[in-house]
Protein backbone atom coordinates (compact mmCIF):
# COMPACT_ATOMS: atom_id res chain seq x y z
CA UNK A 1 0.00 0.00 0.00
CA UNK A 2 0.97 3.30 -0.77
CA UNK A 3 1.80 6.53 1.50
CA UNK A 4 -0.47 8.72 -0.08
CA UNK A 5 -1.85 11.65 2.50
CA UNK A 6 -5.12 10.32 3.48
CA UNK A 7 -7.95 12.89 3.91
CA UNK A 8 -9.11 11.55 7.49
CA UNK A 9 -7.86 9.05 9.72
CA UNK A 10 -9.32 7.50 13.34
CA UNK A 11 -6.99 6.36 15.59
CA UNK A 12 -7.10 4.73 18.57
CA UNK A 13 -4.70 6.28 21.55
CA UNK A 14 -3.53 4.24 24.79
CA UNK A 15 -1.30 4.92 27.39
CA UNK A 16 1.57 5.45 24.92
CA UNK A 17 1.72 8.64 22.90
CA UNK A 18 4.79 8.49 21.19
CA UNK A 19 3.74 5.41 18.54
CA UNK A 20 0.34 7.96 17.79
CA UNK A 21 2.68 10.92 17.30
CA UNK A 22 4.61 8.51 14.55
CA UNK A 23 1.68 7.61 12.78
CA UNK A 24 0.47 10.92 12.63
CA UNK A 25 3.75 12.76 11.52
CA UNK A 26 4.06 9.81 9.04
CA UNK A 27 0.74 10.29 7.32
CA UNK A 28 -0.21 13.02 7.80
CA UNK A 29 -4.05 13.29 7.53
CA UNK A 30 -5.80 16.71 7.00
CA UNK A 31 -8.60 15.31 9.65
CA UNK A 32 -7.85 13.57 13.13
CA UNK A 33 -10.36 11.54 15.12
CA UNK A 34 -8.96 10.35 18.04
CA UNK A 35 -10.95 7.37 19.78
CA UNK A 36 -9.96 7.60 23.27
CA UNK A 37 -10.85 6.53 27.11
CA UNK A 38 -11.50 8.69 29.61
CA UNK A 39 -8.04 8.69 30.80
CA UNK A 40 -6.35 9.30 28.04
CA UNK A 41 -8.21 11.85 26.42
CA UNK A 42 -5.55 14.81 28.10
CA UNK A 43 -3.00 12.91 26.14
CA UNK A 44 -4.47 14.77 22.72
CA UNK A 45 -3.36 18.03 23.60
CA UNK A 46 -0.67 17.58 26.23
CA UNK A 47 1.12 14.82 24.47
CA UNK A 48 -0.24 14.07 20.48
CA UNK A 49 -0.66 17.58 18.98
CA UNK A 50 2.01 19.66 20.40
CA UNK A 51 4.71 17.01 18.85
CA UNK A 52 3.25 16.88 15.09
CA UNK A 53 5.03 18.19 12.53
CA UNK A 54 2.63 18.66 9.65
CA UNK A 55 -0.38 21.53 9.55
CA UNK A 56 -4.01 19.54 9.71
CA UNK A 57 -7.19 21.37 8.87
CA UNK A 58 -9.26 19.87 12.15
CA UNK A 59 -9.17 17.11 14.67
CA UNK A 60 -12.00 15.65 16.64
CA UNK A 61 -12.55 13.06 19.30
CA UNK A 62 -14.88 10.13 20.64
CA UNK A 63 -14.77 9.10 23.77
CA UNK A 64 -15.53 5.74 25.63
CA UNK A 65 -17.08 5.23 28.43
CA UNK A 66 -15.85 1.83 29.18
CA UNK A 67 -11.95 0.69 27.26
CA UNK A 68 -12.77 -2.76 27.71
CA UNK A 69 -16.18 -2.89 26.96
CA UNK A 70 -16.44 -3.93 23.46
CA UNK A 71 -20.59 -3.44 23.05
CA UNK A 72 -19.75 0.45 24.42
CA UNK A 73 -16.69 1.47 22.44
CA UNK A 74 -18.78 -0.09 18.87
CA UNK A 75 -21.75 2.03 20.16
CA UNK A 76 -20.29 5.10 20.54
CA UNK A 77 -17.86 4.47 17.54
CA UNK A 78 -21.43 3.63 15.49
CA UNK A 79 -22.69 6.54 16.97
CA UNK A 80 -20.48 9.63 16.52
CA UNK A 81 -18.53 8.60 13.46
CA UNK A 82 -20.66 9.15 10.80
CA UNK A 83 -21.81 12.56 11.88
CA UNK A 84 -18.45 13.88 12.26
CA UNK A 85 -17.37 12.36 8.58
CA UNK A 86 -20.94 14.20 7.41
CA UNK A 87 -19.96 16.84 9.14
CA UNK A 88 -15.54 17.03 7.76
CA UNK A 89 -17.49 16.20 4.30
CA UNK A 90 -15.37 12.78 4.13
CA UNK A 91 -16.67 9.81 2.55
CA UNK A 92 -16.12 6.91 4.47
CA UNK A 93 -14.29 5.46 2.21
CA UNK A 94 -11.49 8.23 2.15
CA UNK A 95 -11.08 7.35 5.57
CA UNK A 96 -7.58 5.69 7.02
CA UNK A 97 -8.30 3.44 10.43
CA UNK A 98 -5.09 3.33 12.34
CA UNK A 99 -5.85 1.06 15.46
CA UNK A 100 -2.14 1.38 17.06
CA UNK A 101 -3.10 2.45 20.77
CA UNK A 102 -5.26 1.83 22.68
CA UNK A 103 -6.77 -1.51 24.49
CA UNK A 104 -7.23 -4.36 22.61
CA UNK A 105 -11.08 -4.07 22.89
CA UNK A 106 -10.76 -0.52 21.52
CA UNK A 107 -9.13 -2.12 18.36
CA UNK A 108 -11.86 -4.98 17.59
CA UNK A 109 -14.40 -2.30 18.02
CA UNK A 110 -12.27 0.10 15.31
CA UNK A 111 -12.58 -2.66 12.97
CA UNK A 112 -16.16 -3.60 13.60
CA UNK A 113 -17.39 -0.53 13.30
CA UNK A 114 -15.50 0.75 10.23
CA UNK A 115 -15.17 -2.62 8.51
CA UNK A 116 -18.67 -1.74 6.41
CA UNK A 117 -16.85 0.79 4.83
CA UNK A 118 -13.75 1.67 5.32
CA UNK A 119 -10.50 -0.29 3.51
CA UNK A 120 -7.03 1.45 4.49
CA UNK A 121 -5.48 0.14 8.47
CA UNK A 122 -2.78 1.02 9.58
CA UNK A 123 -0.99 0.39 13.02
CA UNK A 124 2.28 1.27 14.52
CA UNK A 125 5.52 -1.73 14.82
CA UNK A 126 9.04 -1.60 15.30
CA UNK A 127 12.06 -3.35 15.11
CA UNK A 128 12.81 -3.34 19.01
CA UNK A 129 10.55 -3.48 21.93
CA UNK A 130 10.88 -3.21 25.66
CA UNK A 131 10.46 -6.02 28.08
CA UNK A 132 13.37 -8.09 26.09
CA UNK A 133 11.06 -7.88 22.72
CA UNK A 134 7.86 -8.46 24.17
CA UNK A 135 6.81 -5.11 25.53
CA UNK A 136 5.95 -1.94 24.20
CA UNK A 137 8.27 -0.27 20.63
CA UNK A 138 10.90 1.36 21.70
CA UNK A 139 10.86 5.24 20.84
CA UNK A 140 12.48 6.19 17.59
CA UNK A 141 12.42 2.43 16.99
CA UNK A 142 8.72 2.60 15.23
CA UNK A 143 7.87 1.12 12.00
CA UNK A 144 4.73 1.85 9.89
CA UNK A 145 2.41 -1.02 8.59
CA UNK A 146 0.09 -0.58 5.69
CA UNK A 147 -2.28 -3.65 6.23
CA UNK A 148 -3.64 -5.45 3.28
CA UNK A 149 -7.11 -4.57 2.43
CA UNK A 150 -9.15 -6.96 4.19
CA UNK A 151 -11.73 -6.05 1.66
CA UNK A 152 -9.46 -8.53 -0.89
CA UNK A 153 -10.56 -11.22 1.22
CA UNK A 154 -14.35 -9.83 2.57
CA UNK A 155 -15.17 -9.61 -1.04
CA UNK A 156 -15.28 -13.44 -1.13
CA UNK A 157 -17.83 -13.31 1.03
CA UNK A 158 -19.72 -10.51 -0.93
CA UNK A 159 -19.40 -11.92 -4.15
CA UNK A 160 -20.92 -15.49 -2.80
CA UNK A 161 -23.85 -13.25 -1.85
CA UNK A 162 -24.29 -11.16 -5.29
CA UNK A 163 -24.80 -14.45 -6.57
CA UNK A 164 -27.30 -15.55 -5.08
CA UNK A 165 -29.67 -12.99 -5.63
CA UNK A 166 -28.48 -13.06 -8.92
CA UNK A 167 -29.48 -16.62 -9.20
CA UNK A 168 -32.98 -15.56 -7.50
CA UNK A 169 -33.47 -13.20 -9.97
CA UNK A 170 -32.77 -10.63 -7.59
CA UNK A 171 -30.34 -8.07 -9.86
CA UNK A 172 -30.56 -4.78 -8.37
CA UNK A 173 -29.57 -6.28 -5.19
CA UNK A 174 -26.43 -8.10 -6.65
CA UNK A 175 -25.30 -5.61 -8.93
CA UNK A 176 -25.22 -2.92 -5.76
CA UNK A 177 -23.24 -5.94 -3.79
CA UNK A 178 -20.60 -5.75 -6.66
CA UNK A 179 -20.48 -1.77 -7.19
CA UNK A 180 -20.01 -1.32 -3.11
CA UNK A 181 -17.61 -3.93 -3.26
CA UNK A 182 -15.46 -2.39 -6.77
CA UNK A 183 -15.39 0.89 -4.06
CA UNK A 184 -13.25 -1.18 -1.51
CA UNK A 185 -11.12 -3.93 -3.10
CA UNK A 186 -7.71 -3.01 -3.95
CA UNK A 187 -7.28 -1.93 -7.26
CA UNK A 188 -6.20 -4.84 -9.03
CA UNK A 189 -9.58 -6.64 -8.54
CA UNK A 190 -11.26 -3.55 -8.94
CA UNK A 191 -11.87 -3.89 -12.87
CA UNK A 192 -13.41 -7.46 -12.11
CA UNK A 193 -16.03 -6.45 -9.70
CA UNK A 194 -17.04 -3.64 -12.08
CA UNK A 195 -17.33 -5.66 -15.00
CA UNK A 196 -19.51 -8.56 -12.67
CA UNK A 197 -21.68 -4.90 -11.75
CA UNK A 198 -22.16 -4.34 -15.45
CA UNK A 199 -22.69 -7.81 -15.99
CA UNK A 200 -25.75 -8.14 -13.72
CA UNK A 201 -26.78 -4.85 -15.22
CA UNK A 202 -26.77 -6.11 -17.97
CA UNK A 203 -29.09 -9.02 -17.40
CA UNK A 204 -31.41 -6.73 -15.78
CA UNK A 205 -31.87 -4.93 -18.44
CA UNK A 206 -32.40 -8.19 -20.65
CA UNK A 207 -34.92 -8.77 -18.10
CA UNK A 208 -37.05 -5.84 -18.70
CA UNK A 209 -37.13 -6.74 -22.45
CA UNK A 210 -34.23 -3.85 -23.20
CA UNK A 211 -32.10 -5.94 -25.20
CA UNK A 212 -29.61 -3.34 -27.19
CA UNK A 213 -28.65 -1.68 -23.74
CA UNK A 214 -28.55 -5.10 -22.23
CA UNK A 215 -26.03 -5.88 -25.31
CA UNK A 216 -23.70 -3.05 -24.63
CA UNK A 217 -23.37 -3.84 -21.17
CA UNK A 218 -22.39 -7.46 -21.76
CA UNK A 219 -19.92 -7.05 -23.71
CA UNK A 220 -18.36 -4.51 -21.64
CA UNK A 221 -18.18 -6.66 -19.08
CA UNK A 222 -17.11 -9.50 -21.23
CA UNK A 223 -13.58 -8.38 -21.62
CA UNK A 224 -12.50 -8.26 -18.32
CA UNK A 225 -14.30 -11.70 -17.58
CA UNK A 226 -12.59 -13.35 -20.50
CA UNK A 227 -9.17 -11.56 -19.28
CA UNK A 228 -9.97 -12.96 -15.50
CA UNK A 229 -11.07 -16.47 -17.29
CA UNK A 230 -7.74 -16.69 -18.87
CA UNK A 231 -5.28 -15.58 -16.33
CA UNK A 232 -7.00 -17.37 -13.65
CA UNK A 233 -8.23 -20.89 -15.29
CA UNK A 234 -10.96 -20.98 -12.82
CA UNK A 235 -13.90 -23.36 -14.43
CA UNK A 236 -16.19 -21.14 -12.71
CA UNK A 237 -15.32 -18.41 -14.94
CA UNK A 238 -14.48 -20.24 -18.18
CA UNK A 239 -18.22 -21.43 -17.91
CA UNK A 240 -18.93 -18.23 -17.41
CA UNK A 241 -17.47 -16.42 -20.40
CA UNK A 242 -18.76 -19.06 -22.55
CA UNK A 243 -22.11 -18.72 -21.69
CA UNK A 244 -21.84 -15.00 -22.03
CA UNK A 245 -20.67 -15.26 -25.65
CA UNK A 246 -23.79 -17.73 -26.17
CA UNK A 247 -26.11 -14.78 -25.19
CA UNK A 248 -24.28 -11.97 -26.94
CA UNK A 249 -24.71 -14.34 -30.11
CA UNK A 250 -28.41 -14.28 -29.68
CA UNK A 251 -29.04 -10.43 -28.89
CA UNK A 252 -26.98 -9.90 -31.82
CA UNK A 253 -29.36 -12.01 -34.09
CA UNK A 254 -32.18 -10.12 -32.20
CA UNK A 255 -31.11 -7.13 -33.03
CA UNK A 256 -30.09 -7.83 -36.89
CA UNK A 257 -31.74 -10.59 -38.03
CA UNK A 258 -34.97 -9.27 -38.64
CA UNK A 259 -36.56 -11.67 -40.80
CA UNK A 260 -36.60 -13.85 -37.34
CA UNK A 261 -37.07 -11.17 -34.95
CA UNK A 262 -40.58 -12.31 -34.05
CA UNK A 263 -39.99 -15.94 -33.23
CA UNK A 264 -36.43 -14.94 -31.23
CA UNK A 265 -39.00 -12.84 -29.10
CA UNK A 266 -41.04 -15.13 -28.87
CA UNK A 267 -38.39 -17.32 -27.46
CA UNK A 268 -36.91 -14.36 -24.97
CA UNK A 269 -40.75 -14.15 -23.87
CA UNK A 270 -40.71 -18.37 -22.79
CA UNK A 271 -37.29 -17.51 -21.11
CA UNK A 272 -38.10 -14.66 -19.19
CA UNK A 273 -41.61 -16.60 -18.35
CA UNK A 274 -39.26 -19.61 -16.62
CA UNK A 275 -37.30 -16.98 -14.87
CA UNK A 276 -40.71 -15.46 -13.24
CA UNK A 277 -41.45 -19.28 -12.34
CA UNK A 278 -38.29 -21.12 -11.32
CA UNK A 279 -36.40 -18.29 -9.94
CA UNK A 280 -39.07 -16.16 -8.01
CA UNK A 281 -42.12 -18.93 -7.78
CA UNK A 282 -44.17 -15.77 -9.36
CA UNK A 283 -46.70 -18.06 -11.58
CA UNK A 284 -48.95 -15.37 -12.18
CA UNK A 285 -46.03 -13.13 -14.26
CA UNK A 286 -45.15 -16.10 -15.55
CA UNK A 287 -48.39 -17.09 -17.08
CA UNK A 288 -49.12 -14.09 -18.06
CA UNK A 289 -45.75 -14.38 -20.39
CA UNK A 290 -47.12 -17.30 -21.84
CA UNK A 291 -50.33 -16.18 -22.80
CA UNK A 292 -48.26 -13.32 -24.38
CA UNK A 293 -46.13 -15.67 -26.06
CA UNK A 294 -49.18 -18.15 -27.63
CA UNK A 295 -50.09 -14.72 -29.01
CA UNK A 296 -47.11 -13.25 -30.62
CA UNK A 297 -46.20 -16.67 -32.17
CA UNK A 298 -49.64 -16.36 -34.20
CA UNK A 299 -48.81 -12.63 -34.96
CA UNK A 300 -45.17 -13.57 -36.21
CA UNK A 301 -46.59 -16.46 -38.53
CA UNK A 302 -49.20 -13.92 -39.98
CA UNK A 303 -47.48 -11.26 -40.56
CA UNK A 304 -44.26 -13.15 -41.44
CA UNK A 305 -46.01 -15.53 -44.20
CA UNK A 306 -48.62 -13.53 -45.31
CA UNK A 307 -48.34 -10.65 -44.49
CA UNK A 308 -50.93 -9.99 -42.33
CA UNK A 309 -50.73 -7.50 -39.49
CA UNK A 310 -52.75 -8.64 -37.01
CA UNK A 311 -53.43 -4.95 -35.51
CA UNK A 312 -54.97 -3.53 -38.74
CA UNK A 313 -56.09 -7.07 -40.66
CA UNK A 314 -57.34 -5.90 -44.87
CA UNK A 315 -60.43 -7.56 -45.47
CA UNK A 316 -59.08 -8.71 -48.20
CA UNK A 317 -56.55 -11.24 -46.48
CA UNK A 318 -59.46 -12.43 -44.56
CA UNK A 319 -61.03 -15.93 -46.32
CA UNK A 320 -64.71 -16.01 -47.89
CA UNK A 321 -65.38 -18.62 -44.76
CA UNK A 322 -64.38 -16.14 -42.03
CA UNK A 323 -64.39 -12.41 -43.70
CA UNK A 324 -68.16 -11.12 -42.67
CA UNK A 325 -67.88 -13.22 -39.29
CA UNK A 326 -64.36 -11.08 -38.73
CA UNK A 327 -65.43 -7.92 -40.02
CA UNK A 328 -68.56 -7.81 -37.99
CA UNK A 329 -66.89 -8.92 -34.90
CA UNK A 330 -63.27 -7.41 -34.65
CA UNK A 331 -63.72 -4.09 -36.93
CA UNK A 332 -62.60 -1.51 -34.73
CA UNK A 333 -65.89 1.09 -33.58
CA UNK A 334 -63.66 3.92 -35.39
CA UNK A 335 -62.29 3.77 -38.78
CA UNK A 336 -62.14 0.28 -40.94
CA UNK A 337 -59.46 -1.09 -39.03
CA UNK A 338 -59.56 -4.83 -38.35
CA UNK A 339 -57.61 -6.02 -34.83
CA UNK A 340 -57.65 -9.68 -34.24
CA UNK A 341 -57.12 -11.40 -30.51
CA UNK A 342 -55.66 -14.65 -30.01
CA UNK A 343 -58.48 -17.18 -30.57
CA UNK A 344 -59.14 -15.56 -34.00
CA UNK A 345 -55.31 -15.39 -34.85
CA UNK A 346 -55.50 -19.23 -34.73
CA UNK A 347 -58.65 -19.28 -36.50
CA UNK A 348 -57.23 -17.71 -39.51
CA UNK A 349 -53.70 -19.17 -39.67
CA UNK A 350 -56.26 -23.03 -39.38
CA UNK A 351 -58.50 -21.27 -42.33
CA UNK A 352 -55.23 -20.22 -44.27
CA UNK A 353 -54.30 -24.35 -44.21
CA UNK A 354 -51.21 -23.27 -41.81
CA UNK A 355 -49.60 -26.11 -39.80
CA UNK A 356 -49.65 -23.83 -36.71
CA UNK A 357 -53.22 -23.20 -36.50
CA UNK A 358 -54.34 -26.85 -37.32
CA UNK A 359 -51.96 -27.98 -34.15
CA UNK A 360 -53.00 -25.54 -31.60
CA UNK A 361 -56.61 -27.14 -32.67
CA UNK A 362 -55.86 -30.06 -32.08
CA UNK A 363 -54.29 -28.83 -28.24
CA UNK A 364 -57.11 -26.24 -27.74
CA UNK A 365 -59.97 -28.11 -26.36
CA UNK A 366 -58.65 -30.75 -24.44
CA UNK A 367 -55.40 -29.24 -23.17
CA UNK A 368 -55.05 -25.51 -23.89
CA UNK A 369 -58.51 -24.23 -23.43
CA UNK A 370 -58.70 -24.93 -19.68
CA UNK A 371 -55.51 -24.00 -18.76
CA UNK A 372 -56.31 -20.03 -20.83
CA UNK A 373 -59.61 -20.18 -18.79
CA UNK A 374 -57.29 -20.01 -15.27
CA UNK A 375 -55.04 -17.69 -16.68
CA UNK A 376 -58.38 -15.20 -17.48
CA UNK A 377 -59.21 -16.02 -13.44
CA UNK A 378 -55.38 -14.56 -12.32
CA UNK A 379 -55.17 -11.32 -10.91
CA UNK A 380 -53.14 -10.14 -14.08
CA UNK A 381 -56.05 -10.97 -15.98
CA UNK A 382 -60.01 -10.85 -14.92
CA UNK A 383 -60.14 -12.31 -11.91
CA UNK A 384 -58.51 -13.19 -8.00
CA UNK A 385 -57.50 -16.39 -8.31
CA UNK A 386 -53.68 -17.12 -7.93
CA UNK A 387 -52.21 -19.43 -10.84
CA UNK A 388 -50.42 -22.30 -9.41
CA UNK A 389 -47.00 -23.71 -10.03
CA UNK A 390 -48.73 -27.04 -12.53
CA UNK A 391 -50.67 -24.61 -14.71
CA UNK A 392 -47.50 -23.08 -15.66
CA UNK A 393 -45.57 -26.17 -16.34
CA UNK A 394 -48.78 -27.19 -17.98
CA UNK A 395 -48.90 -24.69 -20.30
CA UNK A 396 -45.46 -23.83 -20.80
CA UNK A 397 -45.00 -28.18 -21.84
CA UNK A 398 -47.61 -26.98 -24.14
CA UNK A 399 -46.86 -24.35 -26.23
CA UNK A 400 -43.48 -26.11 -27.00
CA UNK A 401 -44.95 -29.52 -28.34
CA UNK A 402 -47.79 -27.18 -30.81
CA UNK A 403 -45.14 -24.18 -31.98
CA UNK A 404 -42.49 -26.78 -32.45
CA UNK A 405 -40.05 -24.57 -30.42
CA UNK A 406 -37.36 -27.16 -28.86
CA UNK A 407 -35.45 -25.93 -25.45
CA UNK A 408 -32.26 -25.67 -26.94
CA UNK A 409 -33.59 -22.20 -28.62
CA UNK A 410 -34.88 -20.48 -25.68
CA UNK A 411 -32.07 -18.48 -24.07
CA UNK A 412 -30.92 -19.19 -20.69
CA UNK A 413 -29.12 -16.96 -18.21
CA UNK A 414 -25.88 -17.72 -16.45
CA UNK A 415 -26.03 -19.26 -13.11
CA UNK A 416 -23.62 -17.41 -11.39
CA UNK A 417 -20.83 -19.66 -9.25
CA UNK A 418 -18.17 -17.67 -8.18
Amino acid sequence: MGTKRPKAILISVGGTPAPIVFSLNHQKPEYICFFVSEETRDSIDKDILPNLNFRYRHYHWITTQSAEGLSECYRVLSRELPEILKKWKIDPKDLVVDYTGGTKTMSVALALATIGNSSSYTYVGGVERSKEGVGVVINGKERMWYLDNPWDELAVSERKEACLLFNKARYSAAAEIFAKTAEKVSRKYKAFFEAMRDLVEGYELWDKFKHREAKQKLYRSKKVIDATASISGKAELVSLSIKLEENLNFLGKLENAQAQRGLLLCYDLLSNAKRRAELENKFDDAVARLYRTIEAVAQFRLESQYGINTTNVKIAQIPNSLREKYKKKYTEEKGEKIRLPLYASYLLLKELNDELGQKFFQFYDKHLRPLLDLRNKSILAHGFTPIKEDTFKKMYSIILQFTGIEEDQIPKFPELRL
